[in-house]
This record gives structure tokens, C-alpha cells and sequence, in this order.
């Protein structure tokens, strides 16, 4: 037999020897879809909290165990003005901290989180609609309690806040839908144009020469 001559490991050794080196890529991925979705689960109740928190409940009073929203007597009977912004209210802070939330996490996400841009959007979108929800409950269970429940039984000239109404549900799509939004925005910033790749590759390859 030559001396020169190179026997190979075994073929398990090989493999094995491979499999070691080889990177694993997915852990990274992992951990920051998993720093995405804790961002907006603490971003949701934080922004369930602002929201119940800037918004004034509208007041009302009981007459004939009913309750009227902005009524402001009852001897006589009279109603006060802008009765009809309750839900406008709610609604319009609620969704502030819905963008804002949305904004913050997918420019965090865009700059820092970037490692793979469709695991990235899929975080964004599931964390988001999780963010939303919390929203949802936060302000619901800061909510005060229904009026008009509470009007049956209740004294004539009973002063009662009404509840933290939204007019849809589906506004807890602001966060995922804002939080994409800043996503492909940067993306879209930060893409590498043609002509720059292609200035790249030539210096690249006069630097090789």
C-alpha cells in the first residue's frame, strides 16, 4: 500500500463530523419569534391599561329603573349635550394605543428581529392578534359595569358610568395591521437596490484581483 495514500473516516464519522459543524439556525429564529409575541403580550395589556385609563366614561342617571346616558336631572328631566360620544371616545383611543403599539414593535421587530423576514411577518401577525385581544380583555375587565344592568332595582336619580364600548370588535386588527405595516415600510427602506449590488460585486471583484 502507498504511503501517500488517504484513507477517509467511515462514513458515520463523516456524517457525524458534519452534523457538529453544521450551524443550527433555527434556535436564533426560535428565541426572537418567542422575544416578538412577549413584546406584544406586555405591549397589549400596557396599551389595555392606556386606553381604559385616558378614556372618560360618560355618565348618566336611573329613571323608572332605566338608565339614560347623559341624562342630568330628572326633575325636570334633562338631558345633557354630546351623549353620543362614548363610543366614539373609547373607540378613538383605543385605537391610538392599538397603532402605537403596532408601530413600536414591528419597527423593533424590522430593525432587530430581522434574521428571516417571513418568520418575522408571521410572528408580527400572531403576536399581534394576541397583543389585540389583550387589549380587548384589559379594557373590558377595566370597563365599568353595564348601566342598564344595574339601573333594574336602582333609585330614581341614580348616578352610573357607562361601559367601555368599541364600535367593532375587529379593531384589535390595528395592532397586527400597523406592526406589518411598519415592517414593509423598513424593508422597503432598507432593500439593497440593483445598481448597488451590482457596484458591490465589482469592487468585490477587483479587490480579488
Amino acid at each position: 500500500m502507498p504511503d501517500n495514500l488517504i484513507v477517509p473516516p467511515p462514513p458515520s464519522l463523516y456524517a457525524t463530523s458534519r452534523r457538529s459543524t453544521r450551524p443550527d439556525l433555527s434556535r436564533p429564529v426560535l428565541v426572537q419569534v418567542a422575544i416578538i409575541v412577549a413584546a406584544f403580550i406586555v405591549g397589549g395589556l400596557a396599551a389595555g391599561l392606556a386606553a381604559a385609563t385616558l378614556w372618560t366614561p360618560p355618565t348618566g342617571m336611573v329613571l323608572e329603573d332605566k338608565w339614560y346616558r347623559g341624562l342630568i336631572s330628572i326633575d325636570p328631566p334633562a338631558i345633557g349635550q354630546n351623549i353620543d360620544q362614548a363610543v366614539f371616545a373609547a373607540t378613538a383611543w383605543f385605537s391610538v394605543c392599538a397603532i402605537v403599539l403596532g408601530l413600536l414593535v414591528g419597527i423593533a421587530a424590522a430593525v432587530w428581529l430581522n434574521r428571516s423576514e417571513l418568520v418575522t411577518l408571521a410572528a408580527l401577525v400572531v403576536g399581534g392578534a394576541i397583543g389585540g385581544g389583550l387589549m380587548l380583555l384589559v379594557t373590558s375587565l377595566l370597563s365599568p359595569e353595564d348601566p342598564n344592568a344595574l339601573a333594574k332595582g336602582a333609585a330614581d336619580g341614580t348616578v352610573l358610568q357607562d361601559s367601555f364600548q368599541l364600535a367593532s370588535p375587529w379593531l384589535v386588527l390595528l395592532v397586527p395591521g400597523s406592526a406589518m405595516l411598519a415592517l414593509m415600510v423598513i424593508f422597503l427602506m432598507w432593500a439593497p437596490h440593483p445598481q448597488e449590488d451590482h457596484e458591490l460585486d465589482g469592487q468585490q471583484a477587483r479587490t480579488e484581483r
